[in-house]
């Protein structure tokens, strides 16, 4: 008979999400460049990132999801964005939605994973729609950009505005979810950078949309229905989800770093055919960027496990840490971003051909860290005013 002490639970068995991650690594790796041509993640990527759980990886166990750590979920998606940045900032996107959608009514969470938990939710949540009122809910038209992976979605989660029934020069911030026949996607995608996420112009004309569907007013506030899953992750709140692009930059900060390896020591100069790896220099900036990268992980890091003991012990962020974390995330976001420069720098000539993987992490590192999250400027004013004790500016993001 076997000693009960020694039989290992099933569920230690179960491998975890970074290690998934690991093994579809060169998969993802190689459809880069494809990802690249079609400006979307390629089919053979999304099925990657469904068979591995990628996408459940936040939903709610009661609708089949996974409830990975969030900090296991986020040391995951660095290592995703390690072979592809467009890969990983699709797939950190449309798992953090699925964690948004915990904070619907019961109703449309019900709905949105009906068909199970690996439903892609493509957004855009600057309010630029407009609705009116009708029995039972709105009627919504208006325009939105960067709605990344809206290739693959079901559903379109879309921010808009609502006028004051009392005040009509006045209006209260919704989100909303849109089924993908309400959508029109409109082929705009065409960058420098991030090539591959898809990030398309959605279109709705006269769509109605349920109250049930709708999240506000208020679109970064708490849910509205508290409680309905248990687990310490459905009590982070809505924006702190944005920290997946943090772990997307440090990604592809990565996979700079071993791309200039890689280029460094198969480098020979051109005049004399003699081996680079050994110009000083090289290792002066090979080391230099590798600090950086280490302290914009200090940084990034301690947030994330700051954010995760606050949601397990049930207190909300302090005053203090809120304005903080604003700017070690844009500050991190900064050195990892000048860390890619640097290397970038020390490659020369040839590294500006399509088919060295290093000036795409530098175009797609550029491109993640313009997103409005990480205006490190206005983040510094956010933090500056904080620490000689005035008010917020509400104009600031």
């Amino acid at each position: 008979m076997a000693n009960s002490s020694n039989t290992v639970p099933l569920q230690a068995l179960e491998p975890s999400l970074i290690e998934k991650v690991q093994r579809i690594l060169p998969d993802i790796a190689g459809l880069a460049s494809e990802a690249e041509q079609l400006r979307s993640v390629p089919p053979a990527g999304v099925a990657l990132l469904r068979k591995i759980g990628f996408i459940r990886a936040l939903v709610p166990a009661r609708f089949g999801g996974g409830e990975v750590d969030f900090v296991e979920f986020l040391q995951a998606l660095r290592l995703l964005s390690s072979a592809c940045v467009s890969t990983g900032w699709f797939a950190g996107v449309v798992a953090t939605h699925s964690h948004g959608i915990s904070y619907y009514a019961e109703q449309a969470q019900a709905e949105i994973w009906s068909a199970g938990p690996d439903t892609i939710i493509s957004s855009s949540f600057a309010p630029t729609g407009s609705a009116r009122i009708v029995d039972g809910g709105y009627v919504v038209s208006g325009i939105w950009e960067f709605s990344s992976g809206s290739d693959h979605a079901e559903w379109v989660q879309l921010g808009f505005r609502v006028p004051n029934p009392d005040d009509p020069a006045k209006s209260e911030t919704y989100l909303g979810l849109f089924p993908r026949r309400d959508c029109e996607i409109v082929d705009n995608w065409h960058t420098v950078g991030l090539k591959g996420t898809g990030s398309k112009r959605v279109v709705v004309a006269d769509a109605f949309i349920p109250e049930y569907r709708c999240w506000g007013p208020g679109i970064l506030q708490p849910s509205r229905a508290p409680g309905l899953h248990d687990h310490w992750l459905f009590r982070i709140p809505f924006i702190v989800t944005a920290t997946n692009f943090v772990a997307v930059i440090l990604g592809g900060a990565d996979g700079a770093v071993a791309a200039y390896r890689d280029h460094l020591t198969s480098r020979k100069r051109a005049h004399t055919g003699q081996p680079r790896i050994d110009n000083p220099l090289a290792f002066v900036r090979l080391a230099e960027s590798v600090l950086d990268i280490r302290a914009a992980s200090a940084l990034a890091e301690s947030r994330w496990a700051a954010y995760v003991h606050q949601a397990k012990i049930g207190i909300a962020p302090a005053p203090d840490e809120q304005m903080q974390s604003r700017g070690d995330e844009a500050y991190a976001v900064r050195l990892a971003m000048r860390a890619v420069d640097r290397l970038m720098d020390a490659s020369g000539g040839n590294a500006i051909r399509a088919e060295r993987p290093i000036q795409r992490f530098w175009r797609d590192v550029h491109a993640a860290g313009g997103h409005a999250y990480f205006d490190l400027e206005n983040k510094l004013i956010i933090v500056g005013r904080h620490l000689v004790g005035l008010e917020p500016d509400p104009f600031l993001f």
